[in-house]
C-alpha cells in the first residue's frame, strides 16, 4: 500500500492531469497527459489504457482507478511496453521539481536497473 505522502503526490499529479477539474481523466485528458510525458499513444492504445483499470466501466479514470495504475505497476502486473507502465514510470517523480530531463534520466535508470535484474 501507499503512504499518505505518496497518495498526496499522486493526487497532485492527478489534479494536474485533470484539466477539466471534474475528478476524472477522460480520453482527451489522458491523451494530453501522455503527450506531455513524451509518451504519446494512439487512440486505441488510450482506450485500452483506460479499460485496463476502469473498474466501473464509465470510460474515464477516477482518482481511485488512477491509483490502481501505480499499484499494478508496483506489483509488476503491467506489460513494460504498455501505456500504463509508461504513465506510472513517468509520473513516479515530480517533473515540475526536477525538470523533464530529470524525468527522462530517472526513467532511463529505471530501465537499466530492470535490465540488470532481468
Amino acid at each position: 500500500e501507499f503512504s499518505r505522502k505518496q497518495i498526496k503526490e499522486y493526487e497532485k499529479a492527478f489534479k494536474k492531469y485533470d484539466a477539466g477539474g471534474d475528478g476524472y481523466l477522460d480520453l482527451e485528458e489522458l491523451k494530453v497527459t501522455m503527450e506531455r510525458l513524451a509518451a504519446p499513444q494512439t487512440h486505441l492504445s488510450l482506450k485500452a489504457m483506460i479499460k485496463e483499470v476502469d473498474e466501473d466501466q464509465d470510460g474515464k479514470l477516477s482518482f481511485r482507478e488512477f491509483l490502481l495504475v501505480f499499484r499494478k505497476a508496483a506489483a509488476g502486473e503491467l506489460p513494460e511496453d504498455s501505456g500504463l507502465c509508461r504513465l506510472a514510470a513517468l509520473t513516479d517523480i515530480d517533473v515540475g521539481q526536477v525538470g523533464v530531463n530529470g524525468a527522462a534520466n530517472f526513467f532511463e535508470s529505471k530501465v537499466r536497473a530492470q535490465t540488470m535484474l532481468g
